[in-house]
């Protein structure tokens, strides 16, 4: 008999025991690295672990679970605790395990959402599997990430750079640049500094400004996280934080001083993570993509692992689709952006 069973991030230890049962399991999907995003933005929602067994098949999915009544735009318009909608975190997500039945799995989760007045999901599917070709509600790929593959020799995944890409490494390699590799906070001002700047730069989203505070959460997962800082004359310029599971690491957070962008520091950060993921035994180094779809951080991303091109895909699903428009209909005068999902939250 097919099931779902809940567990909830007052039980790290269990959480954690469960998700390390999964051979290459994703970092994403263990307990600190939710708990930070709980704890960073409230209405985030509650994590939950839900683990699905029907028979010898197993999966496991981590979902935010938020009450709709606290979103702002519907204040006072619905009561707590009578709607939820479903997340992924921010990341890579949806169900990972040993399934060949998927058909009963889509039907055990729908059964589970209904019953949970989980109204709707959004999920951002993980680059490494392919839940995504057998979820049941709309899919979509709007823009590509890159993986640098770890499995070749160094030498020849050097070659495999793109010539700008080695130019730029030799160019850092003139000013002497030290990297530090810690997985600890002990340079977590430099770290903020830069990384603030950078979205500064960029126009980043309010919501990507994480405070100091969620970093020490992040930091948590002692055997996950790492921080790479390029070093100039004493001075930190250029930094970046990654976090891995046993097979993949992740460029996750980070940026570069603009004044010393000449050096190409960024060039020789990325080749340093590379060659320490490398040495770790992991078999892919996910670069992420752009700010924008296939955009120019994108292309220089690529040009790091030419062949290393991936489709990044969501995913959409109204579970209740009654109580779905009734939530659309109490903001129907108020303009919304029919390209947001879920759509009473636009």
């Amino acid at each position: 008999m097919a099931g779902i069973t809940e567990y909830y991030i007052d039980n790290q230890d269990k959480w954690d025991n469960i998700v390390r049962t999964f051979p290459d399991y994703n970092v994403f999907y263990l307990s600190d690295y939710s708990n930070a995003f709980m704890k960073e933005t409230p209405k985030n929602g509650i994590p939950i672990l839900l683990l699905y067994e029907a028979g010898e098949e197993r999966a496991m999915n981590v979902v935010f679970r938020r009450d709709i009544a606290l979103e702002e735009k519907l204040s006072g318009k619905v009561e707590t605790g009578q709607y939820f909608d479903l997340i992924t975190p921010y990341g890579y997500g949806g169900f990972w395990g040993n399934i060949s039945d998927w058909d009963r799995l889509n039907e055990t989760y729908t059964a589970y959402c209904m019953e949970n007045h989980n109204i709707c999901e959004f999920v951002r599917f993980d680059l490494f599997n392919d839940y995504y070709a057998h979820y049941d509600g709309e899919v979509e790929t709007r823009m590509h990430n890159v993986v640098r593959s770890l499995e070749m020799p160094l030498d020849e995944m050097w070659m495999d750079f793109r010539q700008k890409v080695r130019k730029n490494i030799k160019k850092a390699n003139t000013y002497n640049l030290d990297i530090i590799i810690e997985s600890t906070d002990a340079h977590l001002e430099d770290f903020l500094r830069i990384y603030y700047s950078t979205m500064d730069r960029t126009d980043a989203e309010s919501k990507y400004y994480f405070s100091r505070q969620f970093y020490r959460d992040i930091n948590k997962m002692k055997n996950n996280v790492m921080y790479f800082h390029v070093v100039y004359k004493g001075k930190i310029i250029s930094t970046e934080l990654v976090i891995y599971g046993n097979r993949n690491a992740y460029s996750y957070l980070g940026g570069t001083d603009r004044e010393y962008f000449d050096m190409r520091p960024n060039d020789f950060l990325k080749y340093e993570i590379i060659k320490w993921a490398k040495g770790m035994g992991l078999k892919n180094f996910v670069l992420g993509g752009g700010y924008g779809a296939d955009d120019g951080i994108f292309r220089y991303k690529l040009c790091l692992a030419p062949n290393g091109e991936y489709d990044f895909y969501i995913g959409r699903k109204i579970f209740d689709k009654e109580s779905y428009d009734k939530l659309v209909g109490l903001r129907a005068d108020e303009g919304l952006n029919e390209k947001f999902f879920p759509l009473y939250r636009s």
